[in-house]
């Protein structure tokens, strides 16, 4: 068993791939709540017990030969909810999102956004790669507003582990990487030979079809491939006011201190 291993190492004994160069792939984008709750609440076990655990929103991700779109399921369209290895408990939908109470197989993820007292969440919204020149545009939603980051994209020092496995009816390959002290953890297929996958995540010799961050705090499972999707012209996202990085990370600490400051008054 091969484990880390400098990806372009190994590249060669990957099976040969397929010719597929377009469709539509759906993934449940699990993100896990940490809360920072008032003494008194983190002490009652019933309000706990009753407290969602994470949410589960579907996402999909369209691509072709050149680009690729990850943005939010419509509303009402049906997905299929696993994670890890256990069906999750949907309590609604609203919106898209679904709260989970208790989620099985432990593969859950992310934050509160901080009107809840925890830190920001970093889960982009939705993202665009033009993989002919490498353009990259990321939208991020923070209380209610919709920002469109143009920006580079991502670069992830992906290392091969050896770890093969079969997912929805393709062999997939496990690489970790490791960006800003956070452990990423992808599962892709050479079957589909697109350096992308959910989010801001890609730049590996076929799709992602699972992803795991910094210890399944947040984590991507595809939930569906379809090859036969009809792809019409992917075009970056116009939603939003567009920003700079510095400009969006100072507008969300601006407003995480006034709502901090907030927090204090009312306890005092």
């Amino acid at each position: 068993m091969i484990r880390s291993t400098v990806l372009c190492a190994v590249l060669a004994g990957l099976p040969a791939v397929s010719t597929a160069q377009s469709g539509a792939v759906r993934y449940d984008q699990a993100t896990r709540f940490d809360f920072e709750l008032p003494p008194g609440m983190a002490q009652n076990p019933a309000f706990l017990a009753n407290m969602p655990k994470a949410s589960v929103k579907p996402m999909q991700l369209t691509f072709d030969a050149d680009a690729t779109l990850f943005a939010a399921v419509p509303a009402g369209a049906e997905s299929r909810r696993v994670v890890g290895d256990g069906e999750v408990q949907i309590l609604s939908r609203g919106g898209g999102v679904a709260m989970v109470r208790e989620i099985e197989g432990g593969m859950v993820a992310s934050r509160m956004m901080g009107f809840m007292g925890g830190r920001g969440s970093d889960v982009v919204a939705g993202a665009y790669t033009d993989l002919a020149n490498g353009s990259y545009v990321e939208v991020r939603e923070f209380l209610g507003r919709t920002f469109r980051i143009p920006a580079e994209r991502p670069v992830f020092a992906w290392k091969l582990t050896g770890e093969a496995a079969s997912f929805l009816g393709h062999p997939v390959y496990q690489a970790i990487a490791t960006q800003d002290s956070t452990t990423i953890e992808a599962w892709f297929t050479p079957d589909i030979p697109i350096a992308a996958g959910p989010a801001q995540y890609g730049g590996l010799p076929g799709l992602i079809l699972t992803l795991a961050v910094d210890s399944n705090r947040v984590v991507y499972t595809a939930t569906a491939v379809d090859l036969a999707a009809v792809v019409g012209p992917i075009k970056a996202p116009s939603e939003g006011s567009e920003v700079t990085r510095a400009e969006y990370d100072r507008i969300v600490a601006e407003k995480q201190a006034e709502m901090a400051k907030a927090r204090r008054g009312r306890r005092n």
